[in-house]
């Protein structure tokens, strides 16, 4: 039973009777379901004057911990918000700015990946991106971006075609200066999995929260990027096993081909479960022992 305090109301929690499935469809083959058990709020009276009181005094006592526990959760929803976007987009390139200078200048890094990102639009016609920033050991700022796949080549100056890398790494010299830096461009089959790529740009994010930086934005990305939102059902009188065997169903029906492209997390209560699709993933080569055995039997 958890318990909450609305002005002077005081709000108890009932769970069970059922679950609750919240499917985000993401495209690009991508689907995330969460199920959980119903919780239903009641409400259980009006706090007295005098336990009103005791209430907000010891709000001002945990202020500390409730900002702590503020955090956490920005945290979360800003990792949460990147995995959305990287999958929606399906972005599948790592690319990675940096300095060679020591550049700490928050406004100026903004500012930079800003003219960066104008200038690429200009050259790749759809240039989406997904930036998380992290200082380095010495504190100077640097970016990982989630991009779509670039092309092999692209047109440099007058019409002549030069290898991206190439293009993009002098994109990036002429917005930083007399500061210098570097580019890394990442496109690994380890890599192109969106969910991978997410999921490498919110440990920076996390890291970020945890060293306690006071700086508002954690990541920023392209405009105009509508996100799915998620459908909501409710399985009233079911049991677990029944939900999640209907999940499976659903899941099976969108077409996965592997269980590398399936994750599923159940709580440790088992009063919730998490399944995490992606199609991208590539199916895993089976080892020499894997070959062997199935050869040997067949």
């Amino acid at each position: 039973m958890m318990e909450r305090i609305v002005g002077r109301d005081r709000l108890v929690s009932t769970s069970g009777g059922g679950y609750e499935l919240v499917r985000r469809p993401l495209g690009n083959g991508h689907v995330e379901c969460t199920v959980r058990e119903l919780v239903t709020w009641h409400h259980a009276g009006e706090l007295t004057e005098e336990a009103y009181q005791q209430y907000l005094e010891a709000r001002e006592a945990n202020a500390e911990e409730r900002h702590q526990a503020n955090l956490e959760r920005a945290a979360k929803r800003a990792k949460t918000r990147v995995r959305h976007l990287c999958k929606a987009a399906g972005v599948d390139t790592l690319l990675t700015l940096t300095y060679q200078q020591n550049m700490t200048d928050w406004s100026l890094l903004k500012r930079h990946v800003k003219e960066f990102n104008r200038r690429m639009a200009r050259l790749i016609p759809g240039w989406f991106y997904v930036a998380a920033y992290e200082r380095q050991a010495r504190g100077a700022w640097h970016v990982h971006m989630a991009v779509h796949r670039v092309p092999r080549m692209l047109e440099h100056s007058r019409g002549v075609k030069v290898k991206s890398y190439s293009v993009i790494r002098s994109v990036w010299h002429a917005v930083v200066g007399e500061l210098g830096g570097n580019v890394d461009l990442q496109a690994s089959k380890r890599m192109r999995a969106p969910s991978r790529i997410a999921a490498y740009l919110s440990k920076y994010m996390t890291k970020a929260f945890a060293d306690g930086d006071a700086w508002s934005n954690r990541f920023s990305s392209s405009k105009g990027l509508s996100v799915p939102k998620p459908q909501r059902i409710r399985f009233v009188g079911w049991n677990m096993p029944d939900v999640l065997q209907a999940v499976f169903d659903d899941l099976d029906s969108v077409g996965y081909q592997c269980s590398e492209q399936l994750s599923v997390r159940l709580s440790h209560f088992k009063d919730a479960c998490w399944f995490i699709l992606d199609t991208n993933i590539p199916m895993r080569e089976p080892s020499w022992a894997e070959a062997s055995s199935s050869a040997y039997w067949a």
